[in-house]
């Protein structure tokens, strides 16, 4: 990697602001015709409150507009030969052989993050309360992606840089300054946040475990098989039947009676957009900081609103039947004779057609609040300290991950946005720590 980069700042009157930089990289990812990038950025801020026409609002003590573009070249592309056609040695009837194992692309360029913001920031009522309001956009451009070729040249597919996506959303951050009279003091400070994706473009849609990356669609809906309960006759977990057209989307197969057809046969159907995405509607925290005299206490709660969560630690606990392996309680539940209305199938050992975890039957509702972290603690006075030669003496109590509320006990819908493999989507160990803070 090779880089030279340029920066420059200026303010004028204590007013206005602006920043900007210029840097070309180099990195030997890519081939020698298309190994550097070029990438800018540049931002500006406005006092307002130092405006005369803001500072005979009294109210207002602190105001601030700003704004920023940037871009970042990213050359971490998995693999560091991608840019080079490589062979491998092989043998054939007992012979040795050299095959083409990777065609490479020459024309592989950095990927490119294009990120703007525009926020205001302010302090009121005496700086009683302060904040800052945010919206921002980040579009991810000349990703990596496997183009489909003919079979015909060796291989089916190669590196290029086509694919587009980008991210956006609301940001909001709010602290109230409560209480402040000396012995006592009371901080709240209130966050949350939105979050937008789509994919802008994308040569070809293709499935990504539980998603379908699709132009026009966000990299986190989830594309499954349709659920329909259980019929009470047989005990079959039923689905809804769609069927491919030739656009490529997935559509209901309407039956005579005008209602959607269902089958007990996973194989007979196809996989469809369900509607819902991994991403919350809303995520935010409420933190609190308190202190009075030498005691001071401070505690997190984290929140998320809305989402769905693929469970595939609950949906490996209702399996159809396996020997010496643990159940979910709810598998008392399920279909155990004609009539029973139920939306657990019945028990059949090594039926793979009545458990399908890539179905709309494990979504869950993602929405939790968690008490993540408190920590008390408690300085000594300096008579105290003095006494025991140190200058300063602090005891602390500290516990995280302390409680998590899900729609499902055990079930931690903050690990990521992808839903997760069995064993890992259930709550963070609970951590206790008792400290001495001792300075001299």
């Amino acid at each position: 990697i090779e880089g030279y980069f340029l920066r420059a700042n200026y303010n004028f009157n204590s007013k206005y602001y602006v920043s900007g930089s210029v840097r070309r990289d180099a990195s030997s990812v890519f081939s020698a015709d298309s190994r550097w990038g070029t990438f800018y950025s540049i931002g500006a801020s406005w006092r307002l409150d130092q405006e005369n026409f803001i500072q005979n609002i009294s109210f207002i003590d602190n105001l601030k507009l700003r704004g920023s573009y940037g871009e970042v070249g990213n050359d971490d592309l998995g693999d560091f030969f991608l840019s080079q056609p490589r062979y491998g040695i092989t043998s054939n009837a007992g012979s040795p052989a050299i095959i083409w194992s990777e065609i490479g692309n020459a024309n592989l360029q950095w990927e490119t993050v294009e990120s703007w913001d525009v926020a205001l920031e302010f302090g009121l009522f005496n700086n009683f309360l302060d904040g800052t309001v945010e919206y921002y956009k980040r579009n991810s451009s000349d990703l990596l992606y496997d183009l489909p070729i003919a079979l015909s040249n060796g291989l089916n597919a190669y590196p290029a840089n086509v694919g587009d996506m980008y991210n956006s959303g609301w940001e909001v951050s709010l602290t109230g300054h409560l209480i402040n009279n000396g012995n006592f003091t009371w901080d709240l400070t209130l966050q949350g946040s939105t979050f937008k994706n789509e994919i802008t473009s994308l040569p070809d849609p293709f499935v990504n475990g539980s998603k379908r990356w699709e132009e026009g669609r966000s990299r986190f809906d989830f594309f499954l098989l349709h659920t329909a309960g259980v019929d009470p006759d047989t005990g079959d977990q039923l689905f809804k039947v769609f069927e491919v057209n030739d656009d490529g989307d997935s559509v209901p197969v309407i039956g005579a009676d005008g209602e959607q057809e269902l089958t007990n046969d996973w194989q007979a159907t196809e996989r469809a957009y369900t509607g819902d995405s991994t991403i919350p509607d809303f995520l935010g925290s409420v933190s609190n900081s308190l202190s009075y005299k030498g005691f001071d206490l401070n505690f997190l709660i984290t929140y998320g609103i809305g989402g769905k969560f693929l469970d595939n630690g609950y949906s490996a606990m209702m399996h159809s039947g396996n020997y010496g392996r643990s159940y979910h309680p709810d598998i008392l539940n399920s279909w155990r004779q004609p009539g029973d209305i139920t939306n657990v199938p019945r028990l059949e050992a090594g039926n793979a057609d009545l458990v399908r975890t890539q179905s709309t039957r494990f979504l869950t509702d993602a929405s939790f609040w968690t008490l993540k972290n408190v920590n008390l603690g408690y300085s000594f006075q300096r008579s105290v300290s003095d006494k025991l030669g140190v200058d300063n003496l602090r005891l602390s109590l500290t516990g995280e991950n302390l409680f998590v509320k899900s729609k499902r006990t055990g079930l931690d819908p903050q690990y990521n946005l992808a839903g997760t493999p069995a064993g890992n989507d259930f709550n963070p160990s609970r951590i206790f720590s008792l400290g001495l803070n001792v300075s001299f």
